[in-house]
């Protein structure tokens, strides 16, 4: 859907919902709202939730403070927040969908405890090469794994995190037997770049300064499309037919939020990522907008990516030990 007539559709949805609502409703937000992201300040997420809590406090009149709080701690608080319209999660993928089938005793239910708000944006993944690997594309490497078998060395943080995964998955689709060399923290990129490892699956954000300095070769990217940052880089569709593989972040709120201020905040949110000076600044952060509109929109994506990753953590053997 069009984002101006999605929120056109949003506008009028907020305008029904405000004439049924009780005078304490329409009189929210009286107080500063608190916006709580599960990863380290200075990290890509954290200065996205800055970029869009500056605009909803614009917007709402009331300051929103960004509050980190990391991993399951900080899903719980909000989860456990009363639901009255001051606390909001940016939350990942990982934590919305794919945890409670890879995590045993998860101490939050995203189903029960959370209701849809706003869809951020994706994060596109991409594979890169060391240069010196001579390989130009995908199917370059795709070949030259398969002359060389067990010879590659990808540098891997691990099968439990979402390049991991990706990496899992071309692995499998592509029939390649790589050397998975496990990096525990950034230093994959650094030493792709100096040639300890071959290859490696980062965000765009994290490869983006190595690439255009020539350190690394991009060689496709997940997202559906190619971006425009990387526009003569190929989707990994475009080798792998059907083959798309994307992170990404949602605005979500305490389950019983009022609906007129979910409503709200859902159209304020969508005003801020397509305005034109802040899609550029999320696009830095390898955060893409894509507008899919409404809460209940929202909501039944989370559906269609839990049964997408409930059938992947099956395929890949993923379950709980």
């Amino acid at each position: 859907m069009h984002f101006q007539r999605a929120l056109s559709v949003l506008a009028a949805a907020f305008f029904a919902l405000s004439l049924a609502a009780p005078a304490a409703a329409q009189n929210w937000p009286a107080q500063p709202l608190r916006l709580i992201v599960t990863e380290a300040a200075g990290s890509a997420p954290d200065l996205a939730a800055r970029v869009i809590g500056e605009r909803l406090s614009r917007a709402l009149g009331q300051p929103v403070r960004v509050e980190n709080r990391a991993g399951d701690d900080g899903v719980q608080a909000a989860a456990s927040a009363r639901p009255n319209g001051t606390t909001w999660l940016f939350a990942p993928a990982s934590v919305l969908v794919i945890f409670p089938y890879t995590t045993d005793l998860l101490p939050y239910s995203p189903e029960d405890d959370f209701a849809g708000v706003a869809m951020v944006g994706s994060m596109p993944f991409v594979v890169v090469a060391n240069p010196h690997l001579n390989v130009k594309s995908l199917n370059d490497l795709i070949t030259l794994a398969h002359e060389a078998p067990g010879r590659l060395a990808y540098a891997s943080p691990g099968l439990r995190t979402l390049p991991g995964i990706l990496g899992e998955m071309l692995r499998r689709r592509a029939n390649l037997n790589l050397m998975q060399v496990p990096y525990p923290g950034p230093q994959s990129v650094q030493d792709t770049v100096a040639g300890r490892t071959h290859i490696a699956v980062e965000g765009v954000a994290a490869v983006a300064t190595a690439v255009q300095r020539g350190q690394l070769r991009a060689l496709a990217v997940s997202s559906a499309k190619r971006l425009p940052e990387l526009k003569d880089v190929p989707t990994f569709a475009e080798s792998l037919p059907g083959f798309e593989f994307n992170s990404w972040y949602a605005l979500v709120a305490p389950a019983g939020t009022p609906a007129a201020a979910i409503q709200r905040v859902s159209i304020e949110t969508y005003r801020a990522l397509f305005d034109p000076e802040v899609e550029p600044r999320l696009n830095l952060l390898g955060i893409y907008p894509e507008g899919t509109p409404g809460p209940a929109q929202v909501d039944a994506f989370f559906e269609s990516e839990r049964e997408l990753w409930r059938k992947t953590v099956r395929e890949l053997r993923m379950e709980p030990q």
